[in-house]
C-alpha cells in the first residue's frame, strides 16, 4: 500500500542546517517580528492620538490668547474715549 505524504504545512522539520536555519528558528523569529510590528504601532497610534491632543490645545491656546488681545484693545480704546471724554467736559466747563 502505497503511504500519502503529511498535508502541507502539518509537518516543520526540527533538523538544523548551518546555511538556512530550522524552519522553526525562522517561524520564531517571524512571529517575533510580526510581535514587534504590532507593539510598534500601537505605540505610532498612541503617539499620533497624543499629538492631535497637542495640536487641539494649543490652538485652544492660541484662541483664547487671541480673544484677550482683542478684548484688552477694546478696553484700551473704551478707556480712551473715557478719557477724552472727560477731558472735552473739563475743557469746556473750564470756558
Amino acid at each position: 500500500m502505497l503511504r500519502l505524504p503529511p498535508p502541507a504545512g502539518a509537518y516543520i522539520q526540527n533538523e538544523h542546517s548551518y546555511q538556512v536555519g530550522s524552519a522553526l528558528l525562522w517561524k520564531r523569529r517571524a512571529e517575533a517580528a510580526l510581535d514587534a510590528l504590532d507593539k510598534t504601532q500601537r505605540q505610532l497610534q498612541a503617539c499620533k492620538r497624543r499629538e492631535q491632543r497637542l495640536r487641539l490645545r494649543l490652538t485652544k491656546l492660541q484662541q483664547e490668547r487671541a480673544r484677550e488681545k482683542r478684548a484688552q484693545a477694546d478696553a484700551r480704546q473704551t478707556l480712551k474715549d473715557h478719557v477724552q471724554d472727560f477731558a472735552m467736559q473739563l475743557s469746556s466747563s473750564m470756558a
